[in-house]
């Protein structure tokens, strides 16, 4: 995959034979736009075909400008951002139209002569009504309520999207803010994840990996055909100066089609 950087030459990244996808929540550049190469590199780190950037901060269109990029609509400290991008080579936007509120962007890519169709998305956090009420609503709801909405929206993408694609290979990606192994953050939502992931034919390759939080697992999932071969490849917590560069670790799946 190339990535490109503002004032940088591309890079060209050599890979193993399986076809690796990757995850970071990059928590909106928390180290400042001063940081935002460091934040690059370490996406160029990962050598991943395909990378889903949740979270990615300010700049992140114009430092990357091939990447697909959900709406930036969300408030940002100078301009809207996005919650969510999706970097590859040969990435082509999806013909459905996504809205903001689904906090989800898709596309298209062929790897190593495998079609496939990424989704990256976030799902809620227990205070996102009021952290993001611009998407969750104003009004009070019990957060179940919250998440079984929003979990709804992004499966009826799904499942319009490959309905639109069916000889792609699907992965789905990005925050879903809840382990699938315990202990739980919610455990209804924990479990509607995994019902949603049962219903489309998929599972999380990366569900028992580390979370930063000693004796928690991974809230940034990878998810993908469960008939697929994988191998947790990486699980790392980049820093600057001692300090994290998220409250996320990256995670990287490496995957093989079984023939």
């Amino acid at each position: 995959m190339r990535l490109e950087a503002a004032a940088q030459p591309t890079a060209v990244l050599s890979y193993s034979p399986g076809m690796r996808f990757a995850t970071w929540n990059m928590e909106r550049l928390n180290r400042g736009s001063r940081a935002a190469a460091d934040y690059d590199g370490h996406l160029m780190e990962l050598k991943a075909e395909v990378i889903v950037v949740t979270e990615p901060g300010p700049g992140f269109r114009e430092r990357h400008p091939r990447a697909l990029v959900a709406p930036e609509s969300r408030l940002g400290s100078k301009k809207p951002e996005s919650w969510v991008a999706i970097l590859g080579d040969s990435l082509e936007a999806v013909s459905l139209d996504i809205p903001y509120k689904h906090l989800a962007v898709a596309g298209t890519t062929a790897i190593q002569g495998q079609s496939v169709l990424v989704y990256g998305s976030v799902l809620p956090w227990l205070s996102a009504q009021s952290q993001a009420y611009d998407v969750y609503g104003s009004t009070y709801r019990p957060f179940i309520d919250v998440f079984t909405s929003a979990l709804g929206q992004q499966v009826s993408d799904l499942r319009r999207l490959r309905a639109q694609y069916p000889d792609h290979h699907l992965i789905w990606a990005g925050d879903f803010n809840h382990t699938l192994a315990p202990p739980f953050v919610n455990t209804q939502a924990s479990a509607m994840i995994k019902d949603a992931l049962r219903g489309l034919g998929l599972r999380a390759f990366n569900a028992t990996a580390p979370h930063r939080e000693p004796g928690w697992h991974t809230i940034d999932l990878l998810c993908g055909p469960q008939h697929f071969v994988d191998q947790i490849a990486e699980s790392a917590y980049p820093e600057l100066k001692g300090n994290a560069l998220s409250d996320h670790r990256s995670y990287v799946v490496e995957i093989d089609v079984p023939d």
